[in-house]
């Protein structure tokens, strides 16, 4: 079987080769000097996301692709032990794996989060993508009850890739989740009668009684049609990241490209829904394999594929300590391993430029309680950084009680 690295490679030698555009207008915020990324010291396996529970004590969850989230905590490093073990039930072929986590807005009261991975698929599917609810231990947060996992949605995918993967929490309180096309139905994403090539918006329940597992928002906006009532928006080819910007509430969805585009979309906080991005009748800004024609959000940034990119890997507007960073995008690509910064210079206008070229794929990105924000390579994590701007790192308790900054901990 092919590694998730291998494959991704595989599909960038079949990438066209053309000149990247990027827009020359002044950005509203300029990266320090010294910018760099420092690695947290530690070695993973494969991690896909970084996440937080919102719950006071900073802690990284780290999601590794074959099963197994991770905890770091500032100060102490990686505890010896998985927080979630859930190996048995992933399924790693082609693009699949445990490819998302979320925490419940509530989590430190009810101790719930939700994961989506993909399984050997029933009934055809090659896969099928799985949101399960699980617990955390009654007395241990460190550790999650693995017996306490409760199925939430359930979605068959006819191939194994285009899986999209990402779950967040939005400011309404509800769960969104990223679906791909299913791979080798592109179709599928303009049709409102099934739930791939879209985003999702559910209102999980908040008790172990309750049935169903979870309910639609009333204001969702295909209610009513077959198969639908989940769906947010339409339109997409293979959200593999995205992400809400913690301070606006505004929905950042790099969206995965064919043979020509990788893209960017924005859906403002507070949008009805409803809006189609576009998939397979455009991709990106140009026109798309389907043919068809309609009314489709462009997207704010997109960047051509080359001999060498091939996968767009989203991430998270900045919200750290470096002000240098202050509402910048980041995001990559996966093949060649660039990394880009994207402002918004004028409302709904918006720039990127190409920060560094790194060695070795980008999986993901991760964002902890503060803002900072970090960047998943194969086998390591690591944080943005700058010393003349702000020093990021895990902070040390000094005698008169104050804090500072101490990369020493993490490995700089």
């Amino acid at each position: 079987m092919a590694s998730f690295a291998r494959v991704f490679m595989i599909l960038c030698l079949f990438a066209v080769s053309t000149q990247l555009v990027v827009s020359t207008e002044p950005l509203n915020a300029q990266p320090p000097a010294d910018l760099e990324l420092n690695s947290l010291g530690i070695s993973v396996s494969t991690p896909l996301a970084v996440r937080h529970a919102n719950d006071g004590t900073n802690r990284l969850f780290i999601v590794e692709r074959e099963g197994t989230i991770l905890i770091y905590t500032p100060g102490t490093g990686l505890l010896p032990s998985p927080f979630l073990n859930i190996v048995a039930q992933v399924d790693t072929f082609f693009e699949g794996g445990l490819l998302g986590l979320a925490f419940h807005p509530n989590f430190s009261t009810n101790g719930y989060f939700y994961v989506n991975y993909t399984r050997d698929g029933t009934g055809g599917d090659s896969l099928e993508t799985v949101i399960e609810r699980f617990e955390v231990s009654a007395g241990n947060p460190d550790d999650a009850d693995e017996l306490s996992g409760v199925e939430i949605l359930t979605v068959g995918q006819p191939a194994g890739n285009h899986n999209g993967g990402d779950i967040h929490f939005g400011p309404d309180g509800f769960l969104y989740i990223g679906m791909g096309d299913g791979g080798a139905s592109s179709a599928t994403s303009q049709a409102a009668t099934n739930l791939l090539g879209k985003m999702l918006r559910i209102d999980p329940c908040d008790t172990v009684t309750c049935t169903p597992p979870y309910t639609i928002p009333p204001d969702n906006p295909f209610i009513g049609e077959p198969e639908s009532d989940e769906i947010w928006a339409i339109g997409f080819r293979n959200p593999y990241r995205w992400s809400f910007d913690r301070d606006t509430g505004d929905l950042l969805i790099a969206d995965v490209g064919s043979g020509s585009r990788e893209e960017v979309s924005f859906e403002a906080a507070g949008s009805a829904g409803g809006l189609n991005y576009g998939w397979n009748c455009r991709e990106g800004d140009i026109g798309g394999p389907g043919g068809c024609t309609g009314t489709f959000v462009d997207p704010v940034m997109v960047y051509p594929h080359t001999m060498d990119n091939c996968s767009i890997t989203g991430g998270f507007r900045y919200r750290g300590c470096i002000q240098g960073l202050q509402g910048t995008y980041i995001f990559a690509d996966f093949c060649t391993s660039k990394v880009y910064f994207g402002t918004e210079d004028t409302p709904g206008n918006w720039s990127f430029t190409e920060w560094d070229d790194l060695s070795g794929s980008v999986f993901g990105f991760g964002e902890d309680e503060d803002g900072e924000v970090y960047l998943l390579q194969s086998s390591t994590v690591n944080r943005f950084e700058s010393a003349s701007d702000c020093l990021v790192g895990d902070p040390v308790i000094f005698e008169d009680g104050f804090e500072s900054g101490d990369t020493t901990a993490w490995g700089a």
